[in-house]
């Protein structure tokens, strides 16, 4: 037999290598630390949150946009006057102040005319043929068929007084209703008070007691104004006065008084209604 090899240390065994770290993308639908796969159902809400996010962002970014847009177009106008007045001379200057002082001409010509028809102040028609003149040559009116006895006429009378003064385009009268019972029949008088609104020769509404001016008594000038305004008898530059009228007259009504004209007696609802623009000149008057 061979002779055995001599008996020494046992040999050791080298440890392997430790891994090191791999700076590599893991492949598609791996995982790989923390990172979360697009097909993992817990990554869809961060993903529909992040899209609103984008979309809400988008939005507000084209609002900003339009904004911006606006601004300088705005601006680029008022660029254009202010170029158009730096390249303006002397000649240029004259035809513009002769341009306003024409129309200044004008407008005082047009008020001293309406003055010599009766605009300006709140006067009292005599008789029913004063009225068909009246209307003949004021383009707006606004007649108020009143009766004496009638505290809400008076309320009425105070306010027309004070718009006849400021608004010289139209013209303000009132007609005792009681003496006048052709127009009472013809124009559908039936309650007291009552404003007919004429236009052109043409009736284009009745005002008939306060409802349209918030069912109260102490309606305003300016209400009054704005609801004349409405019907184009009256030019108002005022604010509108639409939703604080409709709020003061939910469920409230004023009670109106209906007219007893001689042994007439006209009743509330009763005869047709003479609100579109009928000509008051279409039979004999």
């Amino acid at each position: 037999l061979p002779p055995s090899p001599p008996l020494g240390p046992a040999p050791c065994l080298a440890r392997p290598p430790r891994a090191q770290a791999s700076s590599e993308v893991p492949p598609c639908g791996a995982r790989a630390g923390n990172l979360a796969s697009p097909l993992d159902p817990a990554a869809r809400p961060r993903t529909a949150m992040q899209a609103a996010a984008a979309q809400e962002q988008a939005v507000a970014e084209a609002a900003v946009s339009g904004i911006l847009q606006v601004a300088q177009e705005q601006e680029r106008k008022l660029d254009d006057q202010l170029r158009a007045l730096e390249n303006m001379d002397e000649d240029d200057f004259e035809r513009l102040r002769e341009r306003r002082k024409e129309a200044m001409r004008k407008q005082y010509y047009q008020r001293q005319e309406w003055v010599r028809q009766g605009h300006g102040t709140y006067s009292e028609l005599a008789s029913q043929q004063d009225f068909f003149d009246a209307v003949k040559r004021s383009e707006r009116m606004v007649v108020h068929f009143f009766r004496p006895t009638t505290r809400r006429c008076e309320i009425l009378d105070a306010h027309l007084t004070r718009l006849a003064q400021k608004h010289v385009e139209t013209r303000f009268v009132k007609i005792n209703a009681e003496r006048s019972p052709f127009l009472v029949q013809r124009l559908n008088i039936f309650m007291m008070p009552t404003l007919l609104l004429c236009k052109d020769a043409k009736t284009v509404h009745h005002i008939r007691g306060f409802d349209e001016l918030g069912g109260t008594d102490d309606f305003t000038e300016s209400d009054l104004a704005y609801v004349l305004s409405q019907h184009q008898v009256l030019h108002y530059d005022g604010a509108d006065r639409r939703e604080e009228l409709q709020a003061a007259s939910e469920g409230r009504s004023i009670n109106r008084m209906h007219l007893q004209a001689g042994s007439s007696s006209i009743r509330e609802g009763g005869g047709r209604h003479r609100d579109a623009e009928d000509d008051i000149f279409d039979d004999d008057a």
